[in-house]
């Protein structure tokens, strides 16, 4: 799968963590819930993970179970009118332009910053 080409790095993990958790771990594609902590329920970017300006934006990430994940990475049309339908021409747009743009990778500042939101995140659900 092309999830598994990329290095996962502690910011990648506590962003992960930060998607899973925000979608209640329930894959947003096919509504199959998870009990945390499993790997089972994936962190799925549309513009994928080598693209550094979205690798950590939560418009483009969402809670996947692994079919779903796979079917979207071997079927990207589908992903793309997936992304359309469920968050609208103007977040699709967004996230074009913002693949698009440059940003310098500071894994430490990431990781420390999910970590935090992860934590607001918790608070705010309990």
């Amino acid at each position: 799968m092309s999830w598994s080409r990329t290095k996962i790095d502690p910011a990648d993990k506590a962003f992960s963590l930060y998607i899973r958790t925000r979608d209640g771990w329930t894959c947003q594609r096919c509504s199959k819930r998870y009990t945390p902590p499993t790997n089972a329920l994936h962190c799925s970017h549309w513009k994928g993970r080598r693209k550094e300006s979205t690798r950590f934006e939560p418009l483009n990430a969402d809670a996947m179970c692994y079919g779903c994940h796979s079917y979207f990475s071997q079927n990207p049309t589908e992903h793309d009118k997936w992304q359309l339908e469920t968050k609208g021409q103007k977040t699709v747009d967004y996230l074009i332009a913002l693949a698009a743009s440059y940003k310098k990778k500071d894994r430490v500042l990431e990781a420390m910053l999910w970590k935090q939101e992860l934590n607001k995140l918790i608070k705010e659900k309990i």
